[in-house]
Order: C-alpha cells, then structure tokens, then sequence
C-alpha cells in the first residue's frame, strides 16, 4: 500500500497523482498480485496492491466507509473480524462485505483511534477521515506490518515499503548516518528512523496522525513486565500450563481458521516452529498441513532430518528446500541491491528461498517466531541467568576472567550458538548494562569501533548519538527488573521488531507468502509478559511452560532438544562464491564515491578475512549489504522520471 496528502482534486493535480500512484504502487507489487487500484479521497491519495484472504470478490482496497467519510488502506488480517463484526452491526451499521476490510473502517467511525485497543492481528494502515481532515497510520504492537513516512510539500506520504517511498517525487534522498550507526550495531535500521533522513517507520504499537499540517505520534501499546523482585501471587505451574495451553491454541486457531485459503508451516524442527505445526495439523484432521524445511549443503547448518522427524510424527505434507552456497549467492545478486532497506541477518537468503518454494503451494505460512523472546529460550538468557546470579558474588572484573576461560575450554561449533559461544560473545559486554549486554555481545560493530570505520566527516554526525535511545525509552516507567528482564525487553525492543519481524515479513511478502506467528498473538504475549521469569526461564532451562505443554504433542527428543538457529554460512560464502562481489562492491573506488566508510579500515577487514587471519564476515557482511543498498539509492527512478508501468485500474 502507499499514499500521500497533497495534490489538488481536479485537472493536472489529479493526474499527477495518479501517475504518482501507479509508479509508488509498482515499487511494492510483489506484495499483492490480486489485483490493484487507487483512490483519490478528498485531498488524499490512497493506493493498494492486494493479496486476498477474506472475501476477495468484495473487500477490494482503497476502500471506503458506508458513509463516504472515511477511506482506507491496510496491510495484514484482523483475526478477531468475527467478534468486531458482530459488535459493529450491534451499532446499526449494516455491512456490504465478508472483509476484515470494511470491519476496521466502520469500527475507527463508531470508536476513533480507540479501536486500536480492540484489535487482534498483524496490520499497517492508513485512513483519511474527512470529517476532521485527518489522516492516520498505525501499525500493530508486535510490528509485523511495516509502514514508512515523510513530510513532502503540502503534506505527508507514506508506504509499506522504503523503496515506494522514494518514488514519490518529493521524497528525500539523503542517507542518515546516525541511523547507520545503529545499523552497524544492531543489524537493521531501527524504528522509528530509517535508513534516509527524513523518513521514519511508524513504531510497533504506534499511531502518527496528520492534521492541519501537523504530525503527532501516540503509543496504543508497548511490552510491559511484572518485576520479579515484588512477591509473586499469581499462578503455579500447573495452571500457568493450563492457561498458556489455551492461549496458544486460540492463537494458532486464530490465524488458521480466519481464512478459507490453506495455509502451511516454516518448521524447522525445534521445538517452537514444531510447536505451531503440531496444533495446526490438529486443526484438520484428515487434511495434511503443508510443511516446509531448509536442507543446507553444510551439516554444521542443516536441521533438515529434525524437521523431517517431527513431520513424519505429525503427518503433515512435508518439503524440504535443498540450499547450497550457488543459492545463497544467487540472493545476494538477484535481490539485496534492490531490497528495500539494508538488514544484516544471513538468515533471510535462506528464508527468502523457504518463503519463494512454499508460495508455489500456499499463500500463507504459520512461523514459531516470537518464543525465544517471550519465553526465554535464547542462550544468552541462559547466560545472563548466571552472569546475574554470581554477580551477587563475584567482582565484574573477575567474573569476565572466568567467562572467558569456560567459553574457552567447552566445545563450539560454527552452525548453532551453545553455552560456550553465548559465555565468550556476553563476556564482551559483561561491565554493561544488562539492557545493553545483548547487543554490545552480538554486534557486528561495537559503538567504539564506528569512529574508525566512518569517514571524518560521516563520523562527526555522531556527536552525541546514543544507540541504545529507544531501548532506554521503552524501559522508562518500569522500575523493579531483573537482569533478565531488562534484557528480555531489550531483545524484543530491537532484535525481535526489527531484525526478526523485518526478516519474516521481507522473506514472506517479497514473493507474496504471508507469514503468521501465533507466539506474537497479542493476548498470549501479554499473559507471557504478567508470568515471573522462573516460569519461562525454569532454573536454566528455556521455554519451561512451552515445554511441559508440548510434551502431549511431540517426540520427547523435539521438547528437550537445543536450538539450533536458522543461520546462512556467511564465513564460507564470502571466502567462496561472494568473493568477487564482495571485493567489487566494497573496493576503495566504490567506497570512496559513497564517502561514508574508511577504504583502509574497510580493507583489513577483507584482507583478514580473505587471509584467514580472523573471521571477520559479520562486520563484512554488514557492510556488503549496505553498499549494496547504497550503491542502488541514487539510481531509482523517482515517478517524474519513471519508466513504463502497467495503469491501476
């Protein structure tokens, strides 16, 4: 979807908004190849390319209200339609369509922005209410739906995606360093900033209103937790069970019975995405659920006979997706210099070569995203547990020794992140924060490595910069956290929003797959967050509730195996079939004419890599994929200067 406030209503005006339109739209096509049309509401331009689960002959987008006020476009599904339907007719209003559509239009006319409340799924949208001149963008407070703006001349225009954004012919250009800068520390480009000054994402739980030329911003929802430090009241473990048995049923009913359409699984074989795929196929009976597995040419990568295991035990329609370094690379070429915004998880080649074979069966895909951070199952929770127990009795300084000698002495593998790996990356950032420890262990860049690898002149736009500003700001008013805590809502602020949400979605809908995560439903995740971290955090085991939960479903083998992770073998591909991309793009030419990186600290980094010296293709691999990007900014087509693209209806 896409849009914009400006343009007059009649003659040229109305044209060149359209034109504006069509060739914004054409950006973001891939997200919706069932059909296509355009809106000129009152002053407002409003654009949809749909991908269709409720009601396709009848909830077509833009769409307007029955009373003509209010116009709208939205991205995702409102899972609890049914309910909000039912409440809407109650209110006299009589519905035209079966489409989750036209509930969310007529409900924002009977209850305003206080319908947001009220909501159950994944969305982005925008509406423009003529009865106040107000248009309005919101995204859901998971952020699973993505959604960009700017200030143009005479209003605002925004998008699902960054490079329909640029189209507009007003949009600025100017890549933002100081977002670049967290970029390099956190992988992505963190909401509410962009990788260009000037645009911003709406945040997760977010809503931007523009009014009489003015932008305001309100927060409908943000994580909260109960602080372990207050005497615990609420439920033991067998009822914590209980209940979280049935809000992970209705969250996984939710998202497959909302739609006629089929819908399969990403499974991976651990336990989370085994998990959904277990009550999924309990859902229908008799009829195989689609599956669907990444097979890596290297065994250190390749969870494959796991997944086909837990398949078997399930009976579901099982597919393997066979990858080797020529994909992977083939991903890097095909895509990345167009994507929409610079992300440094590897693991989106493969999920992008998931995403693009499921699509040849189904059009949606359940994911077990979302439980290792609501349920503690990252190893670096694990080690925090412990870093936050002995430092009870042990100075920081000696403490850091001692991690870093048992990280040295336990074994370690290259494909998956255990105890040993987790110890050696928080040893890093030990003295920090616990808010911060995460990051600073898993960064590509520290913050104190960025002077070198800018230039002078990117680098002093970094006076004063504080990476860590919006986990700051989502901790504030929430006094009373543990280590544990603290970095559990740091995790989700950054790493789960806007790495593994930016990944799902980009994986997904690049080839029209859309992607539900019944562990981000927001009722589980608020039940979740009430619990005290030893019902999730179990001693110093991960995911305890889920655990015991699905011990009826699956193989004891699945419930009590480690996590592997969902990971791309970057260290070989950029010795081997990334290597001259890699020197080509990242060359002193190249980063000279960009102006943002130092060529020589660029340098030793490949020369080390190359070399054999050190592995150094995190930092590498950040860097390729924003040059990449870069390299593409300057050459898109605004729509003054657009080539030929098919007409909206």
């Amino acid at each position: 979807m896409c849009g914009f406030v400006g343009f007059s209503d009649a003659g040229t005006g109305r044209e060149n908004a359209r034109a504006t339109a069509e060739h914004m739209l054409a950006a973001v096509a891939h997200r919706g190849p069932d059909g296509s049309d355009w809106l000129h509401h009152r002053g407002v331009t409003l654009a949809h390319c749909a991908l269709t689960f409720t009601d396709p002959d009848h909830g077509t987008q833009p769409f307007v209200s029955a009373s003509g006020a209010t116009a709208l476009v939205f991205n995702g599904e409102i899972y609890n339609h049914a309910e909000l339907r039912a409440e809407v007719r109650a209110a006299g209003v009589t519905l035209r369509t079966g489409s989750d559509t036209e509930v969310l239009v007529e409900l924002y006319e009977l209850q305003g922005k206080r319908m947001l409340d009220r909501l159950r799924g994944m969305f982005a949208f925008a509406l423009h209410d003529a009865r106040t001149g107000t248009t309005v963008l919101a995204r859901d407070p998971m952020g699973k739906k993505p959604l960009y703006y700017t200030l143009v001349p005479g209003g605002v225009a925004f998008a699902s995606e960054l490079t329909a954004l640029l189209r507009h012919p007003a949009a600025p250009r100017t890549p933002n360093v100081r977002a670049l800068a967290d970029y390099l520390v956190f992988q992505a480009f963190c909401a509410p900033a962009s990788a260009v000054s000037g645009v911003h994402k709406v945040r997760a739980g977010g809503c931007v209103t523009y009014e009489r030329g003015e932008l305001s911003e309100t927060e409908f929802w943000r994580p909260r937790l109960a602080p372990d430090t207050r005497p615990h009241r609420g439920p033991g473990r067998r009822e914590a069970a209980r209940r979280f048995e049935e809000l992970f049923r209705a969250a996984v009913a939710r998202r497959v019975t909302s739609t006629d359409r089929r819908l399969g699984v990403l499974l991976s074989g651990g336990l989370d995405s085994s998990a959904v795929a277990a009550v999924a196929q309990q859902l229908t009976p008799g009829r195989p659920v689609p599956t669907f597995s990444a097979g890596f040419e290297d065994p250190d990568f390749d969870e494959s006979d796991h997944a086909l295991a837990v398949a078997r035990h399930l009976g579901t329609e099982h597919h393997v997706v066979r990858i080797g370094g020529p994909d992977l690379a083939g991903v890097v070429e095909s895509e990345l210099a167009f994507a929409d915004e610079p992300l440094a998880d590897p693991s989106l080649l493969p999920m992008r070569l998931v995403c693009r074979a499921a699509r040849e069966h189904v059009r949606g895909a359940l994911t077990g995203d979302g439980a290792d951070e609501l349920l503690l199952g990252y190893r670096y929770f694990q080690a925090e547990r412990a870093i936050e127990l002995l430092l009870r009795v042990l100075p920081a300084p000696r403490l850091e020794a001692l991690v870093q000698l048992l990280a040295r002495r336990l074994p370690a593998r290259s494909g998956n992140l255990p105890a040993a790996a987790a110890l050696g990356l928080l040893a890093k950032g030990l003295r920090a924060s616990p808010e911060h420890r995460f990051y600073l262990s898993t960064a590509p860049f520290a913050p104190g490595q960025l002077p070198r690898l800018l230039t002078p002149g990117a680098g002093a736009e970094l006076a004063g910069h504080d990476p860590f500003a919006e986990v700051s700001r989502l901790l504030r008013g929430q006094p009373g956290l543990s280590g544990v805590q603290l970095s559990q809502l740091a995790v989700t602020t950054h790493f789960l929003r806007d790495v593994i949400l930016t990944k799902t979605d980009r994986g997904g809908m690049r080839s029209a797959l859309e992607l539900r995560s019944p562990f981000l439903d927001l009722d589980l995740v608020e039940y979740g967050n009430s619990l005290p971290t030893g019902l999730k955090l179990h001693r110093f085991t991960g995911k305890y509730l889920l655990r015991r939960v699905a011990a009826g479903w699956l193989p004891p083998s699945v419930v009590r195996r480690t996590k592997l992770g969902f990971r791309a073998p970057m260290a070989a591909l950029l010795h081997g079939e990334l290597r001259p991309l890699l020197l080509d793009t990242l060359s002193t030419a190249a980063l000279r004419r960009g102006g943002l990186f130092d060529p020589g600290a660029v340098r030793l980094l490949i020369d080390d890599h190359i070399g054999g010296r050190r592995d150094t293709s995190r930092k590498l691999w950040a860097l390729l994929v924003y040059q990449l990007w870069f390299e593409s900014l300057t050459t898109r087509p605004r729509a003054s200067e657009s080539p030929a693209y098919p007409a909206l209806s």
